[in-house]
């Protein structure tokens, strides 16, 4: 509770199979690391990408002689930027927009795809003018990019002095406003609500309702292009603390959230998760070490291989032919040609055709059967046929799925002999990735997806490991009601 707390209030309030070879241990989903170069013995917070940086929120001391508190005396935040480096690295953060505040928390923060719209959290009263015991409570505003600077400080329509507003998040194309609010009719302490843009004004908020709200608190909503909301929340489920979820919106309706998997979340308190859009890396804040938010990079492990062979049908079905019984005299009165397939089925003439259930060893025979006397004239031949399965990853699921319904990825069935597996890392085609045996994926628009399978190995004596990929297309129809 206390952290939660502090985000609320003080923030503002015979197949040819590809193997690859990887030196050291088995990946996670995601790789995190943390960004030292912006990093004080202070918070820092709620990174937002910009096109040359990252805007974060920060209450690090500016002055050494000067530390700006609000009434209760409690340091106050403010907006800081970090300009990428050549690396694309963020380094030496400085102040952003002084003018935007004055005495007062400001962030988290928001920006529009074109990079001129400012949406912000901050106190609704500035400087000194409350007393000490007047609650002064969060709300959204926006500012103007006028070259380099932000004006035109316009307070949300919808703030209300007897609640908070904060953690905006404006949606890439403009349309949707998420936001938080521990307003009357919620469902917990803080619940995320939504605003649509029509035709210039925005619609009144809504809450987004039990699927994403739950009765503790919600906070730090991001919308990727993937069409996955991820948030912050402390409802039970997650590693501990604040942990970062997910939801869909399929069709009007969220889907259950689904808490990442680590190193982003752990047992602290893990939140403001951004990433970029089209794409499976960003930022987020956690207090992982030494009790302060600090922000961290994230990337995918899961790469999009772009060599991947096609998934293979396994047959099981055999054309038998005996070279030596085509040279005799097949036409002979009294007599025929009798194949048995060593899995109790049979077939008469020289040539034959046979279907096995699966792979085994069977041992197969042709025989000259007399007609008259029901024996056996002469063995013609007699092996043994070893069937295997292709060495390969196998995706089991249906190939067509409607657009909303949840289809359901098995690898179970994968093939691959003296391969000790680690890890199974499915990557859907849509900037989304899992891990797992089993897994399930919602796609929300329809058209033909390539999803990939990758298999890993556990690291050998030597620390390689061995990754195998294969890929499979799934059709999604768009769903008619």
């Amino acid at each position: 509770m206390r952290r939660i707390l502090k985000h609320i209030a003080v923030t503002g309030f015979f197949l040819f199979v590809h193997f690859a070879l990887l030196s050291g241990q088995a990946k996670g989903t995601f790789e995190v690391i943390h960004i030292s170069k912006i990093s004080s013995s202070s918070d820092e917070m709620a990174p937002v990408i910009m096109s040359d940086g990252i805007l974060f929120s920060s209450n690090r001391k500016t002055n050494p002689f000067l530390t700006k508190k609000n009434l209760e005396g409690i340091r106050l935040y403010e907006l800081y930027f970090a300009p990428f480096n050549e690396e694309g690295e963020p380094v030496s953060p400085v102040r952003f927009a002084p003018n935007l505040v004055r005495d007062a928390n400001i962030g988290p923060a928001s920006v529009t795809s074109d990079g001129n719209t400012l949406w912000f959290t901050r106190n609704n009263s500035e400087g000194r003018k409350l007393g000490k015991k007047q609650p002064n409570r969060l709300g959204l505003f926006t500012a103007r990019r006028s070259g380099s600077q932000w004006i035109d400080i316009t307070p949300f329509e919808y703030n209300n002095t007897e609640y908070n507003y904060s953690f905006p998040y404006i949606s890439a194309d403009g349309r949707y406003l998420f936001f938080c609010s521990d307003m009357p009719g919620g469902l917990g302490r803080y619940d995320i609500y939504m605003c649509e843009n029509v035709d210039g004004r925005w619609t009144k908020p809504v809450n987004l309702g039990p699927e994403v709200n739950s009765s503790d608190a919600e906070i730090h909503p991001f919308l990727h292009s993937s069409g996955r909301l991820y948030f912050a929340s402390d409802r039970p489920g997650g590693k501990g603390g604040l942990d970062i979820w997910f939801s869909n919106l399929v069709f009007g309706s969220w889907t259950k959230p689904v808490a990442l998997d680590e190193p982003v979340n752990s047992a602290a308190d893990d939140f403001a998760f951004y990433a970029v859009q089209g794409g499976l890396n960003g930022y987020f804040a956690s207090n992982r070490r030494n009790f302060n938010d600090d922000i961290y990079s994230f990337a995918s492990t899961i790469i999009r291989w772009s060599a991947c062979d096609s998934l293979q049908k396994n047959s099981y079905c055999y054309e038998f032919i005996e070279e030596n019984a085509l040279k005799q005299d097949t036409v002979k009165t009294g007599f025929r040609w009798e194949w048995n397939f060593g899995d109790g089925a049979t077939a008469t003439g020289i040539t034959a055709e046979h279907c096995f259930s699966g792979p085994g060893v069977y041992d197969i025979s042709l025989d000259i059967v007399n007609l008259i006397t029901g024996g056996i004239e002469k063995r013609q031949a007699s092996y043994e046929l070893e069937i295997t399965d292709i060495e390969q990853p196998v995706i089991t699921s249906p190939d067509t799925i409607a657009a909303g319904e949840t289809l359901f990825l098995n690898a179970g069935a994968t093939y691959l002999p003296g391969m000790k597996i680690g890890r199974y890392y499915w990557n859907f085609g849509d900037e989304t990735v899992a891990t797992g045996l089993e897994v399930s994926k919602v796609f929300t628009l329809p058209g033909r997806y390539n999803i990939q399978l990758i298999v890993s190995s556990a690291p050998d004596a030597t620390g390689v490991v061995r990754e195998v990929c294969v890929c499979k297309d799934i059709e999604v129809s768009a769903n008619v009601k």
